[in-house]
């Protein structure tokens, strides 16, 4: 029976699954280009970074500050580098909308565990869930882990079939040529974050 712990859970994982950042940007730019699976796909992998951190959050919170203290800025510079090179990957490769590859399989689980990694390498994303956390009044239950990490995956799955079903449906009414310079509109804004993620860590 689901308790008040799961639609906290929810909450977190609507809330952390608006499509902003680098990851969302990305996400999005899958689902306008290639379509309806490959976006969702690659938003899960997200969603289960969400899912893993919230976890993170929930039950070890006493080291959470450590951890991040030690190693954020070793994850803040392989972020940026991904980014960049994500970014640089994109603006100069060219734009094929709805890709017919044998291997799709293949493709798939490559989505998935780039939208994972990327996601999962910003530990400081933990720091925003024990915000929402504090702001929901979620207090730490170990009996109740199971419902939030379900509430956070349902929320982060909601969030997303949404959001990817809005821009594919959005896309049809588009040209080719538009959907390209979208693309390499979205393959700049990624470059342009790993770009400043950089410049922060040498200039701070």
């Amino acid at each position: 029976m689901l308790n008040i712990t799961f639609f906290k859970g929810l909450a977190t994982g609507l809330i952390l699954s608006f499509p902003f950042g680098p990851v969302g940007f990305y996400c999005m730019e899958k689902a306008l280009t290639e379509g309806k699976r490959e976006g969702y796909v690659t938003a899960l992998g997200m969603v289960t970074s969400d899912v893993l951190y919230g976890l993170i959050a929930f039950l070890f919170v006493n080291i959470v500050d450590d951890f991040i203290f030690k190693y954020e800025i070793f994850c803040k510079i392989a972020v940026g580098v991904l980014l960049i090179l994500l970014g640089l990957k994109k603006l100069n490769t060219p734009v094929v909308l709805d890709k017919k590859i044998i291997n799709q399989d293949y493709n798939i689980f490559q989505d998935y565990f780039i939208g994972f990694g990327l996601a999962s390498l910003n530990i400081t994303g933990i720091v925003t869930i024990l915000a929402i956390y504090t702001l929901l009044g979620l207090v730490r239950d170990q009996d109740n882990y199971f419902h939030l990490a379900l509430g956070i995956a349902a929320g982060g799955v909601i969030s997303w079939f949404f959001t990817v079903n809005i821009i594919c449906a959005f896309r049809k009414k588009l040209t080719d040529d538009v959907l390209i310079k979208l693309s390499k509109f979205a393959s700049f804004v990624i470059l342009t974050f790993g770009i400043i993620t950089l410049g922060y860590i040498i200039f701070s």
